[in-house]
Parts: structure tokens; sequence; C-alpha cells
């Protein structure tokens, strides 16, 4: 195995090389993380231009372990560059392009940090699972409308002419996902007259509505001997929420809302949902932060003193966990928020298990521009700042935008 992890840490050498040779660009310093494994420095020396000559000759299976451990920390880009190398490495390894919903080569953890405010088609991609910073060139968007991007590092297109057919694309490795469908080009929500049946249309409406802006993936519904439904798990999970909103007397309109909060009032308490390690996770956010995990094996809801080593990301848009272990700056344990003042907001930090909250910074991190909230002061910004900025922003789908001029 040592063998395999020194020939891949190589690799990664060839072909980084290989890049800033064709094409010198101003990246950002790559994240610090803690070695896993500190046998493997990934500091090999530079081998001689002829020792690469023979790489096409490596025995096949060792080929397809070091391709393998691309695809198991979903590096998938490296994978890419590992495939292009010669046609013997290509031979011998999957092409994403016969199956392009094969979960290898689905971007997991992925979120396109700069989307709000970047133009063209260069992207910042961020894994907030290992840290790795990724910089993009995709000229494919300049061929679609970019609606939306998803938390695991999706986009979701839509064709410039009518019918405006969506498309599904994987930055990662290029691959386009069509759908017939075109995507609409408003979103219209109605209440019905039952007052019964509108609290739950609206909690059901609100759940959901936050598992698309959170993290809300996986199966944390369906644990292992369970009976349930999909449906029945969700409809439970609802339930054990609600009876939290009920007891904190909150507008369930509010509560589970994607509007800015109004500050300083009394039922400014908002809900926010995400998959944390196969567990759907409600942080209820008011004077307090507070963290519920619900067992769907038991159906139980658990209120938490610790996520152990992640933190998580709270904005009215998204949210976001991610590990500690891997952005040294930031606290393990803790809940981000922004808090808005007027035209300005401040990035808080809250500790979970004593509850201590504090101020990232004495002045003031964003300024509110139209719809933006932008950072301000000196660069290069913190992994902190960039984070909660990718929460309380949200890009405008640009074919709405269209149909408007």
């Amino acid at each position: 195995m040592d063998s395999v992890l020194e020939i891949q840490s190589q690799a990664k050498q060839q072909l980084q090389r290989a890049a800033m040779a064709a094409a010198p660009a101003e990246v950002l310093p790559p994240c610090k993380r803690q070695k896993k494994n500190p046998s493997c420095l990934g500091t090999s020396a530079v081998l001689p231009a002829t020792a690469t000559a023979d790489w096409f000759a490596l025995q096949l299976d060792i080929v397809r372990r070091i391709a393998d451990s691309f695809l198991a920390t979903n590096d998938i880009d490296c994978y890419m560059d590992f495939r292009a190398v010669c046609h013997s490495w290509r031979s011998a390894t999957d092409d994403p392009k016969d199956n392009i919903l094969d979960y290898r080569f689905l971007p997991r953890r992925w979120i396109i940090l700069d989307e709000v405010f970047q133009s063209g088609t260069h992207r910042l991609l961020v894994n907030t699972a290992t840290g790795r910073i990724l910089h993009r060139e995709l000229p494919l968007l300049s061929d679609y409308y970019i609606v939306t991007t998803t938390l695991d590092g999706f986009f979701v297109l839509a064709d410039r002419g009518p019918p405006h057919a969506a498309r599904v694309f994987n930055p990662l490795t290029g691959g386009v996902i069509p759908f017939t469908v075109p995507v609409p080009p408003e979103i219209y929500t109605a209440s019905p007259h039952s007052i019964r049946t509108e609290d739950f249309e609206i909690s059901l409406y609100g759940l959901f509505r936050r598992a698309v802006e959170g993290d809300l993936a996986g199966l944390w519904w369906l644990p292992a001997g369970s009976l349930e439904s999909a449906e029945t798990a969700a409809v439970n999970a609802i339930g054990k929420i609600c009876d939290v909103m009920k007891s904190l007397h909150v507008d369930p309109l509010k509560f589970f809302s994607g509007d800015p909060p109004d500050m300083g009032l009394a039922d400014d308490t908002k809900c926010f949902l995400m998959d944390f390690g196969g567990q759907l996770l409600a942080t209820i956010k008011g004077q307090l932060v507070q963290i519920f995990r619900y067992e769907a094996k038991n159906g139980v809801l658990l209120h938490l003193k610790s996520i152990g080593n992640h933190a998580i990301f709270l904005g009215h848009h998204r949210c976001i966990a991610v590990d500690t272990d891997m952005f040294p700056l930031i606290e393990a344990n803790c809940v981000y928020y922004t808090e808005q003042l007027g035209l300005y907001a401040r990035i808080r930090k809250c500790n979970i298990k004593d509850e201590k909250v504090e101020s990232i910074s004495e002045a003031v991190d964003f300024v509110k521009q139209d719809k933006q909230f932008v950072l301000v002061g000196d660069r290069p910004f913190t992994i902190i700042q960039l984070l909660s900025s990718y929460t309380i922003n949200i890009r405008d789908s640009e074919l709405a935008l269209h149909q408007i001029t």
C-alpha cells in the first residue's frame, strides 16, 4: 500500500507540474490539513523527465488502485487528469462518460464558493469534508443560463433558447445530464383555506425548502431495520421539530423562512436542517443556538451539546457543516452565523457546549449592496468570511433575470 501511496503522490506532482507549465495562474494556498498517515508526507523528490517515460507500463492493478484512491477522496478532477496521461491508463480505468450517474463520479461535499460575485466561466470550488480548494475554468457555462448550484457542487443550467430545457452539469467530470422538462420561469406557492391543513402544508413546505437549501441528503429517514416509509419518517420528523417550534411560540412562516431575519424581534427564531453523517440535524437559531438530532429508528429528537470535530455555518439562504481538522482556522463544536444590523452584518460564533457567543472581528464583516452582502476589509479574506458569505448570498437565476429584462 505504501508503494501505491508513493506513486499516487508522484502522479499528483507530475499532474500539477504539467498544469502549471501549461497555464500558470494565481491560486489560493492549499488548506493545511492534518495528515492521517504521517509516513506519507507528499514531499517525494522530483523525478527526472526520463523517469516518467515508463509510467505507461505500470501494472494495471496498480493503475486501478491509484485511480480508486482519487475516487475514495472525491478528487474526481485528479482522476480525470490521471486518465488523461496515456492510453493504457484510460483503458485500465472506468470512463465517467459511460455512466454519468455512477456514484463514484458524482461530486460530494463540494460547494461553489464564489458563484455570487463571479462572472465569466471561472469558479472556485471548496470541499467541506477535505478542505481542498480547486480553481476550475468551465467554458461550458457560457452556453447556458445558470439557474442555481447545489451543495454537492452541481450546476443547474437551462438552454438559452425556448423551451429552456434543464441540464445538470458536473464540473469535475464535465458530464451533463439532460432533461426534456423546461426550467419553470417562476415559482408559485399557495396556502389552503383549512387552518389545520395550512399548518401542515407550511411546515412540510418549509422542511423540504430547508432540505434543498441545507445539506439534507442521504438516507437519514431510513435506518437499518426500519419498516417506515420515507413519507412516514419525514412526517414524524416534521412533527417533532414542530413541537419544538410550538414550545418557542414562534411563527411557523418565519421559523422555516429563508428570508433575512428582522433583528431584535422576539419571534426571530429560525430552523436550519441538514444531513449530518447520515442523521437529520436541526439547528434552531434564536437568542441562543440549539442543535437537535432526529433518530429515525426511535422517532425521538435529541438535544446535542457536541458535534465533535465539526462546525456549522448558518445563513438565511444555506447551512453547511465542515470538518475542522481540515480547516485549522475554524473552531470545532461551534456554530458560525451572521447577525444583520440594518445595511451591515457581522459574523458571530457560538460554542455549542458552553453557549458562549463572540464576534469574529470588532468591525462589521459585510455591507449590503442591492440584494447581496459584500465582504469588507482587507484581502485575502479568511475561510470563515468566505463560508459565511456563501451562506447568506445566493445567485439570481440568469434565466429569470433574462425574462425580466
